[in-house]
């Protein structure tokens, strides 16, 4: 309970704060806000997932715009790792929309998120899916060669642009939605069943919140990577067939003479599904391991600054 919590906290905080500094590195989450924490875990989160993730990102998208199947998934991944600064393009948009889920799953109350995991989740991809999908267009554009002015210019300055944005969030706000469901509620579903009951002071004393968390991050991310991977890849890669086209057209591309439809039709195979079903798990394992290290490390805390906060107050 918040009650006994809190005691163990007051009556063993020296202990605590003494025992960690000499067993193990830690922070103090006494100095910082729930608010703090909070902010601070998804910034972190949205920083280190995307230096794991943003490659492997790449790596998706490439096999994505193969439409022809061209080249083996192998020639995809040595492409994606040939230029380090080739493959951290489209980064900052990328880390904006990471951080922005990010905050946003962290601050749904944590009531709500234990009884209705998968509902909240899907409520804040869907709900807030047009705000998601403009870093995610600026990324997909600056991948295709356009810089974000240009990317900007083309999908939010003209009629067409606009026009293709709407179809683009329209296809890509039920896949977030269910995305989200499938990987933070999917995360918040097993978070209890993976060690996040745990009493944080004690943890915190003993083997310690980033180590505890990592180890809960180590079995979760594998597991949510499937299961959001199976929820979400065929919207993600439409949609992004589909930025690819606008892309080309908005570059003055005189090959793209195909509508939308036709590409899909001459696209869509179990062989090309099978190839982007392996890149965006991959991706997703690499992403989301990292991501749920920082966030389960950023409940823990705020549960700390959270009875500090309590007690304080009265």
């Amino acid at each position: 309970s918040l009650k006994t919590d809190s005691a163990y906290h007051s009556q063993h905080s020296l202990q605590t704060t003494t025992t960690a500094s000499h067993t193990h590195p830690t922070m103090d989450p006494g100095s910082l806000s729930t608010d703090q924490i909070k902010l601070g875990g998804a910034t972190g989160a949205a920083v280190i997932s995307n230096i794991t993730g943003i490659p492997f990102d790449r790596f998706r998208v490439l096999t994505a715009n193969d439409l022809k199947i061209a080249h083996p998934l192998s020639s995809h991944l040595k492409e994606t790792f040939r230029s380090p600064g080739a493959a951290f393009t489209g980064g900052i948009a990328r880390i904006s929309m990471k951080q922005i889920a990010t905050s946003l799953n962290l601050y749904v109350p944590a009531e709500f998120k234990n009884d209705y995991p998968f509902m909240s989740a899907f409520a804040v991809g869907m709900g807030f899916s047009p705000i998601l999908n403009i870093p995610r267009m600026m990324q997909l554009g600056r991948l295709s060669g356009l810089s974000y002015p240009q990317a900007f210019q083309s999908t939010f300055m003209t009629g067409a642009g606009l026009k293709g944005y709407a179809q683009n969030t329209m296809m890509f706000g039920p896949g977030e939605g269910f995305r989200m469901m499938m990987c933070f509620g999917t995360k918040d579903f097993l978070m209890p069943r993976i060690g996040g009951k745990e009493d944080a002071h004690m943890i915190d004393a003993t083997i310690g919140i980033p180590l505890h968390t990592a180890k809960m991050a180590l079995i979760a991310g594998p597991l949510v990577a499937a299961v959001e991977t199976s929820s979400a890849f065929v919207t993600e890669t439409v949609s992004t067939i589909q930025a690819n086209l606008a892309a080309q057209k908005a570059m003055g591309g005189a090959a793209v003479q195909k509508d939308f439809g036709t590409v899909l039709k001459e696209t869509i195979t179990p062989v090309y599904m099978g190839r982007c079903f392996t890149a965006l798990f991959v991706k997703n394992v690499m992403a989301n391991t990292p991501l749920f290290w920082f966030m389960f490390a950023a409940d823990y805390y705020s549960r700390i600054s959270g009875a500090r906060e309590s007690a304080a107050s009265k």
